[in-house]
């Protein structure tokens, strides 16, 4: 596993922006300006890379990793911010974002989810 935390807070327009596939994750003190759109998490360390075709449990969902952002794993570890795009794209679209595929339409992320980056042992 490479990384495992919980959200403990869902900013108030979190959900709106999760109905566009997308999710911002902060531990920690989000800036004013984002985080009523972020699902904050529990602050995690970051014990192995991230990689392409790495598997995301988010509840009880399965994803996986079909792209990384150059700066998204230094954020994730650094302030657990990531943007996780639920599109499936081989190329990500910002530099801090992981795009995952899977086969659910709507992510599970909300109060209590749980988020593992990497197999649980």
């Amino acid at each position: 596993m490479a990384y495992s935390t919980h959200v403990v807070e869902v900013g108030p327009d979190a959900p709106a922006f999760l109905e566009e596939k997308m999710a911002i994750t902060f531990s920690g003190e989000a800036p004013e300006a984002l985080r009523s759109y972020c699902f904050l998490i529990k602050d995690a360390e970051l014990t192995a890379p991230l990689e392409l075709g790495m598997p995301v449990q988010i509840g009880e969902q399965g994803w996986t990793i079909t792209a990384i952002g150059d700066l998204a794993e230094k954020n994730l570890r650094d302030l657990g911010h990531v943007t996780l795009v639920f599109d499936g794209e081989d190329e990500p679209r910002m530099p801090g974002a992981i795009h995952l595929g899977g086969v659910d339409e709507t992510p599970a992320l909300a109060l209590d989810a749980k988020v593992v980056f990497g197999s649980e042992q």
